[in-house]
């Protein structure tokens, strides 16, 4: 019996003591479903990124171009990229930081915020050394292109998009400019057999120029075959996937970029004055009245690198959204073709230094720019004037092209 007694007032005594101790601890908040006791590897289309070990979330959501993280207070989240990959973000409370070795993301909510989203959406392109950096609770990453103090935008030479403030409910339905990619067929990239900052080009087709491709449904031309030659990391012209001209179409062509070498918030639009040649603009609005004007401003913004931004001259500033031009090329006037004097039979292949060569409606710069033409690909010619080559495509007469560009075989 008083082993028995004892070994109660023992029990008891222990709960005593437990209960003492449990009153000393505050209340901890419990994990989340989403959490990562070690480094876990996340694969998207542009890469591997990392989930450091301890990152704790409510939920995280990953697609094959970005990251959905649900985050509550006392959680912690942390994504890195060992290849320096700029990090977009749409949502509040991260930290952003970029180093010689990696970029990385934290998402930490205030104490006594609730719930909060944040999307991660990783760039194409490297990101630049401005070490870190937080945005509170106004959140997202791309807001305004103030004439002050300028928000960033996103995308890179290619690139997805944060998602800017919208207009309010009770607000007029904003018009879009132009066409959309919605409205020509656009799904996916996955739809298309591509991946975000894929280049494409239509070869053979009435437009062979080439582009890249970011996952919102939209491209951008580079103007000068010299502009491309400044991404060497695209991996050059060998790199370009030909593309049906349906498929090209599908993407609406877009002239807004920023410099996201030198992180600068300012978004430009671009003029076209010439075949190869253009003016950069400023565009000198809030985001607000941007996105108000156009609500898809901003998945139209591809980055650019220094030496691109610099190439360009450099145009008045706009004020508004409305005064950006339709985006297109420029051509030299037609004139009339001469007829072709002598008839010579031979073959040909494309040397151009540049990647691709210009087939002219005549044997001169004054022709009309009519088609385009890659380095190494072959063709039968049917005359030679003023060291020019008249060649034919698939039986049929396609045009002229310079001599000093091509050798005969």
């Amino acid at each position: 019996m008083k082993i028995l007694r004892y070994t109660i007032l023992s029990f008891f005594l222990t709960l005593l003591i437990f209960g003492l101790f449990l009153a000393r601890v505050p209340n901890a908040k419990a994990v989340g479903d989403a959490y990562f006791p070690q480094d876990t590897t996340v694969g998207l289309n542009i890469g591997n990124f990392t989930i450091t070990a301890g990152s704790d979330a409510d939920t995280v959501v990953t697609t094959s171009n970005n990251i959905t993280v649900t985050i509550s207070n006392g959680q912690s989240f942390t994504l890195k990229s060992s290849s320096r990959k700029e990090l977009s973000i749409s949502g509040s409370y991260t930290s952003l930081t970029c180093t010689d070795n990696e970029s990385s993301v934290v998402i930490t909510p205030s104490l006594g915020d609730s719930q909060r989203t944040v999307v991660i959406t990783p760039q194409s392109v490297n990101c630049t050394n401005v070490g870190g950096g937080s945005s509170g609770g106004g959140g997202g990453s791309v807001t305004s292109v103030p004439s002050s103090t300028p928000a960033p935008t996103t995308t890179p030479v290619s690139t997805p998009l944060s998602t800017p403030t919208t207009t309010p409910v009770s607000s007029p339905a904003p018009t879009i400019i132009g066409s959309t990619p919605v409205s020509r067929g656009f799904v996916s990239l996955v739809a298309l057999s591509l991946q975000e900052g894929d280049v494409v080009s239509a070869v053979g087709s009435d437009d062979p120029d080439v582009y890249i491709v970011n996952s919102w449904g939209y491209k951008r031309l580079f103007l000068n075959p010299a502009i491309f030659k400044f991404y060497g990391h695209l991996g050059g012209f060998a790199k370009i996937k030909n593309t049906p001209s349906l498929t090209r179409d599908t993407f609406v062509t877009s002239g807004l970029f920023r410099n996201c070498e030198t992180n600068d918030k300012k978004v430009y639009g671009v003029e076209t004055t010439g075949e190869d040649s253009g003016l950069l603009h400023w565009v000198n609005t809030t985001g607000e009245q941007a996105v108000a004007d156009d609500p898809e401003f901003f998945k139209k913004v591809f980055c650019i690198n220094s030496k691109e931004f610099s190439w360009y001259k450099q145009g008045t500033p706009y004020t508004s959204v409305k005064q950006i031009p339709a985006y297109s090329r420029k051509t030299a006037v037609s004139v009339p073709v001469v007829p072709a004097v002598t008839i010579i039979a031979g073959k040909l292949k494309v040397v151009s230094s540049v990647g691709w060569l210009n087939v002219r409606d005549q044997a001169s710069l004054n022709g009309k720019i009519i088609g385009k033409v890659l380095s190494n690909q072959q063709f039968n010619f049917v005359d030679i004037k003023d060291g020019w080559y008249n060649i034919q495509k698939d039986g049929k007469d396609f045009g002229w092209v310079f001599g000093k560009y091509v050798a005969e075989i």
